[in-house]
């Protein structure tokens, strides 16, 4: 590593050690009033439901008195969370490939099939990957896992009335996204010599929050309302895999799953006005969503993100490669 990235890396870890870790969790928990989230009588959908963060919301939404359709990969791992729920009955597995187009598009027809009418869509799904890879569709695996598909299910549920006009979406970011402006030019770069893993989930997570201000814009005014967070850094197995180095050094300070989900259920709980589109939300308060000046500055705006992705969305007309859709876990 370089001096300038070793300098840029300590300046970044330097400034939000204390903030995003436990130790600012703890410290802004302090202030906050107690309180028990009712849920009774509400549907959620949440990705990336059977581990870390996801699991965690899928806890605290079921405790809530919420039904929760939990979406994930792995059936295994669906029936482990839909047994320990911790209200029997209220989750409801659908296992899906969320880093496919087609599969996405299957799942979201599904919801709409049998009738579902969501409350809450939290698009908790995400990965950061050391290597490129490209998905059976022809994407890049990270960016269509973290923002295509968060695209193309949301824009499913909208379109089908499957989200209810007061319905609540959570975007799942991450503080990563301070270090990339919006950018298409990134967007599910498949170049090996230009590929950075850590840079793409920047540049996926800063869309995210992009993609919340199209959202907020175009049904806000209905009674929806759109979010974008970040958890903190919590020790999940995301972490444990894609940062062993990060992890290793920090574990002692890092936020459990449950801290790291407790705004978005703050968030469903409460649905606080937005002050401004670009607010991002962390541990119950809206902060700044630039760290850095450069990364405010770009050609692009919220809606060629949007037409961007529905262009690569459309270009998935079939089932990739022929496989056959995943079925409910149930």
């Amino acid at each position: 590593m370089d001096f300038a990235r070793l300098k840029k890396v300590i300046g970044f870890y330097g400034r939000f050690l204390a903030s995003f870790t436990a130790i600012g969790y703890r410290a802004r928990s302090l202030t906050w009033e107690p309180s028990t989230p009712d849920f009774q009588g509400q549907t959620w959908v949440v990705t990336g439901a059977t581990g870390g963060i996801g699991r965690a919301v899928v806890e605290g939404a079921t405790r809530g008195g919420a039904t929760v359709v939990a979406l994930a990969r792995s059936r295994e791992k669906l029936n482990a969370l839909t047994q320990a729920a911790p209200r029997p009955g209220r989750v409801i597995p659908l296992a899906v490939d969320l880093s496919l187009v087609a599969d996405t598009q299957r799942v979201a027809a599904e919801l709409q099939a049998r009738a579902f009418a969501v409350d809450v869509l939290v698009n908790n799904v995400g990965l950061l990957l050391d290597d490129l890879s490209t998905t059976a569709e022809g994407f890049e695996t990270s960016y269509a896992t973290n923002l295509l598909t968060h695209w193309v299910l949301t824009e499913a549920l909208l379109q089908s009335g499957t989200l209810k006009p007061q319905a609540t979406v959570i975007e799942m970011s991450s503080g990563g996204m301070y270090n990339a402006p919006l950018t298409l030019d990134y967007m599910g770069m498949k170049n090996p010599k230009k590929y950075n893993g850590v840079y793409a989930y920047a540049v996926h997570k800063r869309g995210q929050a992009e993609l919340v201000k199209y959202w907020q814009k175009r049904h806000g005014e209905r009674g929806m309302r759109f979010y974008v967070m970040h958890p903190g850094w919590a020790d999940t197995d995301g972490v444990k895999t894609a940062m062993p180095n990060f992890r290793r050094r920090l574990k002692m300070f890092l936020r459990n799953s449950a801290q790291g989900a407790d705004t978005a259920l703050w968030l469903a709980a409460t649905r606080p006005a937005t002050p401004g589109p670009e607010a991002f939300w962390f541990d119950r308060a809206p902060r700044a969503a630039h760290a850095y000046p450069h990364t405010a500055v770009t050609k692009y705006s919220p809606d060629d993100l949007a037409a961007f992705l529905a262009k690569e969305a459309a270009s998935v007309t079939t089932p990739a490669s022929g496989r056959e859709p995943l079925a409910d876990a149930s």
